[in-house]
């Protein structure tokens, strides 16, 4: 007891002169005796600051850190409701301290978590040392823990009476329990001790750290020449001229790889004559590059992180999965465990709780299609009546027990007294409310959703319309008339485009085949850098994701992906310039695209002007989007073709003309239909919401397609309205087949839209 009250007074003394400002590298675990009581000296690891030197376990820790240090921390009621204003969550989301904003603090308390498995936080409860928290400070500086019960008797965190942090200049602030937060990984095997993922990955970044130690030294010191010629028997000064001759033209880094001069002797390699000896590196020597990697896949894995987190594109795994996975598998349960620390030394109480609110974290949120599918099959099976699925999702109940039911009850309130000749009349009018009733179920999903507002076209006052034309929506039949149309325009210009470019590129390949040297040379490097590559095992030949890839972006042949820079290794330019065929696309694709959204705009206001600089502002740079897309989307085609026949063995001059014919057949067919029918239901509407914006819309209405192609989101969203200047949520899109919405939201749609007009 005395202790404690020793502490306390000594505490007070020195709380106001304590600066935690002072960095210092802590050193590894000891044990000490401090006035009379036992003490464990719990401190980083001295080598933890080496991990500064590994690029792979810098970035691990960073991602742990710079996503973890994004989440709010949040204090909730016993019911789970937050209490807005609370000390502890403006200690942690706004000011730990006047020299610390929240996010910096929020970071150094994970990266301290992942390189020491711990971390000290002081706080300043007043001079008392019991008072309500001020500010939180991070200690950088040695801490001693203080135990009651002798080492050997195996103290836990039960013993602890207090701590004394040691600072450099030697001054020793004793801190009570009330005043520290201890943050750590807890280890399984001491009560009191702590397990870093740093430990883990230890080994191999040293590992890491002697093979790139080794390359250094390498070629420093022990770089080899690729070869050696002997030149037969000369004098001096014979040889001082030719080796002077040779360096002329051998010395600099782009003449990196080539030969050696060097002098033969009576009885060497060379004696009598001209010789040569090639000098290599051997296997054992080239091994440091497959040890890097590996090296490098033991970090992440001890860090948690994924390797597609940090080297995205090395394969064709999708990099929000990877993120999910991070944030779930790792970022997720170690907020967790610093949260229910928090909960434990600053909320004490039951009627309060501190956790991490993850409900802002996009990669832990299910996908708005995802959601739309999951209540749909559950409410279509039954399984929920229809006031459990609003339950679900925050909405309050149906008046007066309406969706006490589930769907196939609710389905037979709708069913008419009739006739069965009268059913069969009836039976769409039964359909159309079974369907409102299912979308009143769905509707309320988009509460729980965050959407979000899309740049919505100028409002032009300046535009006129005539006075007797009053703004107006077509039919649908009038809609899916124009788009027949203009789909069917939209594909003869793809097809043109490509039959002009299978011409002027089968041309150019056919030329550079009858140049035995220059086409030797170049079928050479295709088929040497695409092995090379397939060794690598680095790329990834596969079609493009249909769900990620916009329509433009689309083909159903193989295409390759992997790191950057790979691209270069295979080129294209000799029988397909990208510039020019840029250019040469966006000038046969405009006329389509204008057409589309002039039709579009003038479906609503026929004297919309088309020509007004706002709008042909956007017009420009929708068709030069689509221009640089469709090019390389061709271009990437290409490559692929040649990588893949510079991989196979035995393929012929004509088989490998045949797989570039291939590549334009595509894109007048699949890659034709894709591109016409997404681009003229994108322009149409794009133009119509224009149009419908500057006549005074102030609402529009999803009107979907109704058949077996048309997407369960689409079908959802069949008669919701939003206000001009926000997206649909079901779709995530603006107006059907919106180019800024996802892709699997936009390609090929058929929806439409309808508006609604403010009073002349």
């Amino acid at each position: 007891m005395g202790y404690r009250t020793g502490a306390m007074r000594r505490a007070a003394e020195r709380r106001a002169a304590y600066g935690l400002d002072s960095l210092r590298d802590r050193q590894p675990i000891t044990v000490a005796s401090i006035g009379g009581q036992q003490s464990l000296t719990l401190a980083v690891d001295a080598e933890a600051r080496g991990y500064s030197n590994s690029a792979v376990a810098y970035r691990c820790v960073a991602a742990i850190a710079d996503n973890g240090s994004s989440v709010p921390l949040v204090v909730r009621r016993p019911d789970g409701s937050e209490i807005e204003g609370h000390p502890v969550a403006h200690l942690f989301n706004k000011r730990p301290n006047p020299l610390m904003s929240a996010r910096v603090f929020k970071s150094l308390l994970l990266q301290q978590g992942e390189l020491a498995g711990q971390a000290f936080v002081w706080l300043d409860r007043g001079e008392t040392g019991l008072g309500p928290v001020t500010e939180a400070h991070i200690v950088f500086d040695q801490v001693d823990v203080i135990v009651d019960k002798p080492l050997a008797q195996r103290p836990s965190t039960a013993d602890v009476i207090g701590f004394v942090i040691r600072r450099a200049d030697g001054t020793q602030v004793p801190v009570l329990p009330e005043e520290m937060l201890w943050l750590r990984y807890p280890h399984p095997f001491d009560p009191l001790g702590c397990l870093p993922p740093w430990k883990a990955a230890r080994h191999a970044v040293d590992m890491d750290a002697y093979a790139r130690e080794w390359q250094r030294n390498s070629y420093k010191n022990g770089g080899t020449p690729a070869g050696v010629v002997y030149v037969g028997e000369m004098n001096e000064g014979e040889f001082a001229a030719t080796k002077a001759a040779w360096r002329s033209s051998m010395q600099g880094a782009q003449n990196a790889g080539k030969n050696l001069l060097v002098r033969g002797t009576p009885g060497s390699q060379g004696s009598g004559g001209i010789g040569y000896q090639r000098i290599t590196l051997t296997a054992e020597e080239m091994d440091y590059l497959e040890s890097r990697v590996a090296n490098s896949a033991e970090v992440m894995m001890a860090f948690g992180v994924p390797h597609d987190y940090l080297a995205a594109g090395t394969t064709y795994e999708n990099r929000a999965a990877a993120k999910t996975t991070l944030w779930s598998d790792t970022v997720a349960p170690k907020l967790e465990i610093v949260g229910s620390e928090v909960d434990r030394v600053l909320l004490p109480s039951d009627a309060e709780e501190a956790q991490f609110d993850l409900s802002g974290v996009d990669a832990l949120q299910e996908s708005r299609t995802a959601v739309v599918e999951r209540t749909v099959s559950l409410v279509d099976s039954d399984v929920l009546m229809l006031d459990e699925a609003r339950a679900d999702i925050g909405r309050d109940p149906l008046p007066a027990g309406a969706g006490a039911v589930t769907l196939s009850a609710y389905r037979a309130g709708f069913q008419p007294q009739t006739t069965p000749a009268e059913a069969r009349v009836d039976a769409s009018a039964l359909e159309g409310a079974v369907f409102r009733a299912v979308e009143s179920v769905l509707a309320p999903v988009v509460a729980r959703m965050a959407q979000v507002d899309g740049p919505s076209a100028p409002r032009r006052v300046e535009l006129t319309r005539a006075d007797d034309a009053a703004p107006s929506s077509p039919s649908l039949a009038e809609i899916n008339a124009a788009y027949d149309e203009l789909e069917a325009a939209g594909v003869r210009a793809v097809r043109a485009l490509a039959r002009e470019q299978q011409a002027r590129v089968l041309r150019d390949f056919d030329r550079l085949m009858k140049k035995p040297q220059r086409s030797s040379d170049w079928l050479t490097e295709v088929q040497s850098e695409a092995c090379a590559l397939a060794r690598e095992q680095q790329l990834t030949l596969a079609p493009p994701d249909l769900d990620v890839v916009p329509a433009a972006r689309a083909t159903d042949m193989d295409v390759a992906t992997g790191p950057a820079g790979w691209e270069e290794r295979i080129r294209v330019r000799e029988i397909f310039d990208g510039g020019y065929w840029r250019r040469a696309t966006r000038a046969a694709l405009r006329p389509f695209v204008e057409r589309a959204w002039r039709r579009g705009a003038a479906s609503i206001s026929p004297s919309f002007d088309l020509d007004e600089p706002d709008v042909a502002g956007a017009l420009d740079d929708r068709v030069e989007e689509l221009a640089g897309q469709v090019t390389a989307t061709t271009e990437q085609v290409l490559r692929s073709q040649l990588l893949a026949h510079g991989v196979a063995e035995g393929e012929s001059v004509p088989e490998l003309r045949a797989r570039i014919q291939q590549v334009f057949t595509n894109l007048s067919d699949y890659r034709a239909t894709m591109i016409a029918r997404t681009e003229t239901v994108g322009g149409y509407s794009a133009a119509s919401h224009m149009a419908a914006l500057d006549a005074g819309a102030v609402r529009k209405t999803w009107v979907s397609t109704d058949d077996a192609r048309t997407r369960r989101t689409h079908k959802a969203a069949q008669g919701s309205s939003v206000a001009m200047n926000r997206r649909f949520p079901l779709t995530e899109s603006r107006w059907p087949a919106d180019p800024a919405a996802p892709a699997n939201q936009s390609i090929q749609c058929r929806c439409a839209l309808t508006f609604e007009f403010e009073e002349n």
